[in-house]
């Protein structure tokens, strides 16, 4: 129990501590843009080409989705053409996932530049040459979403005690599930700890069904949209994985047992005080 505690511990301040362009917190919303986001809504030319040519000077990952099955590639924008409208992405690494997201009508693209959420629609992506390399061409998005401020209060889960997620894994697995300790949680998602790296985290990745026993409250069943993957290396030369997820798809009523358990959480730290 010293060894967990001590542990979680450990990657709350890598976490603060390491530089990265990914979020360090969850945001919220997931592919599709929702309505209640709009006061982030960003319509001027201007202001769209300078975040976009930020986000080709970090060179920063980018999660488009497309479909109905949650298919997506992991790109970047790697040119931008404000006198043609047009920018330009990289290509994915998977061929057979390229040419489904061609064939899409409209595609989802999720990024973080700075901790902050990312969010446009791209239309009839194109194939092209950039640089000698394949490539896709799309029109420069008419809105995007620049989400600033955080939605969500998100608060350290206990140390002692640790809230323990079940995440079911894929058919053939044995054992079928894994337990992972969550580091934080909000009503947009949480961050976990795998110190035996089972379930082997991707980005951009939903696991469903996943299982989180709320104490005085109840047990929660949600989706997760992982949105960032990152290793924390240990002396003994093992490395723990933390996966900073979104809840995806999941009913209101677990987001709303959620919402208790946080609650619930700052009562008691309150009285303990």
């Amino acid at each position: 129990m010293m060894a967990i505690q001590a542990m979680i511990k450990q990657v709350r301040v890598m976490s603060e501590h390491k530089p990265t362009n990914e979020p360090l917190r969850l945001e919220p919303s997931a592919a599709g843009a929702a309505a209640g986001n709009d006061q982030y809504r960003i319509h001027s030319d201007v202001e769209k080409l300078y975040i976009l040519r930020s986000m080709l000077r970090s060179n920063v990952m980018a999660t488009c989705y497309f479909g109905h099955d949650d298919d997506f590639i992991l790109t970047t924008i790697i040119d931008v053409d404000a006198e043609q409208g047009e920018m330009v992405l990289d290509y994915g690494v998977e061929e057979t996932s390229n040419q489904r997201a061609l064939k899409a009508n409209k595609l989802s693209v999720v990024a973080f530049l700075d901790q902050v959420k990312i969010q446009f629609v791209c239309h009839d992506l194109e194939e092209t040459q950039y640089e000698g390399r394949n490539a896709f061409r799309t029109r420069i998005p008419e809105t995007l979403l620049r989400i600033q401020k955080r939605a969500y209060y998100r608060i350290d889960t206990p140390t002692i005690n640790p809230l323990k997620c079940i995440i079911p894994l894929p058919a053939g697995s044995m054992p079928g599930t894994a337990e992972v300790i969550l580091q934080d949680i909000s009503c947009g998602g949480m961050a976990v700890v795998d110190p035996d790296a089972r379930v082997n985290f991707d980005q951009g990745a939903i696991y469903r069904n996943c299982v989180i026993a709320l104490p005085g409250v109840g047990t929660a069943k949600v989706n997760l949209r992982v949105n960032l993957v990152s290793e924390i290396p240990q002396r003994n030369g093992l490395k723990w994985q933390c996966a900073r997820c979104e809840f995806a798809d999941t009913p209101e009523n677990m987001i709303a047992m959620v919402q208790r358990y946080i609650t619930k959480l700052e009562l008691d730290r309150k009285r303990k005080q």
